[in-house]
């Protein structure tokens, strides 16, 4: 009889143990890499931040972003003397975009491949740096609306220029223009084609 009560409380300590290392392996299993990587997988998930999409003029600081794209005028579309006007000044307002931006697509769609002074513009808004202005204002416009051999028509016009600084890629000012007029008519070059005006020339009259 002593030997079966001793058995017993043999038994039931062997359970009781084996209970005890039960509960603490399960204890352990929740502080483990399982229950651990729950907050490491939230913190990865965590958003960064969205873009600045704010319009921010061209500084010393940087290129001009996120600037709404010059729009065409409807007088520009037009195939008249008015409408080669507002096409020269908005050929200018976009040269100045693409040189503060570095934008240089619409600019090119506006520019014949051959015109020498509007591949010099894109190659400044292609390399990297921008520039702070200039503004240019075209004055006193005319044209007989003529078109020569090559089918172009020429308009001439005064040009007022504004201010500007230009940058390297590096952010280095590398010139300044004081801008100006210097009392010269300037011409330009252009073709009517398929309802819109490309420029094919620019410079001295």
């Amino acid at each position: 009889m002593a030997n079966r009560r001793r058995t017993l409380r043999s038994a039931l300590s062997t359970l009781a143990l084996a209970g005890t290392l039960g509960l603490t392996a399960c204890g352990a299993g929740t502080s483990g890499p399982e229950a651990q990587g729950t907050p490491s997988a939230a913190a990865s998930g965590t958003a960064s931040p969205a873009p600045d999409a704010r319009p921010t003029p061209a500084s010393s600081t940087g290129p001009a972003r996120n600037l709404p794209k010059p729009e065409l005028p409807a007088a520009a579309k037009e195939n008249t003397e008015a409408g080669f006007k507002a096409f020269t000044q908005y050929w200018f307002d976009t040269a100045t975009y693409s040189l503060e931006t570095g934008d240089s697509g619409p600019l090119e769609a506006i520019s014949d491949s051959g015109c020498k002074v509007c591949n010099g513009y894109l190659a400044d808004s292609r390399a990297g740096g921008w520039t702070v202005g200039p503004r240019w204002l075209s004055t006193g416009f005319s044209s007989d609306m003529k078109l020569d051999p090559a089918g172009q028509a020429v308009g001439y016009f005064m040009l007022e220029e504004g201010t500007s600084r230009w940058f390297d890629a590096d952010g280095k000012l590398t010139k300044e223009r004081s801008g100006g007029n210097n009392g010269k008519p300037k011409a330009i070059y252009a073709s009517y084609t398929n309802g819109a005006w490309t420029a094919r020339q620019l410079g001295q009259a």
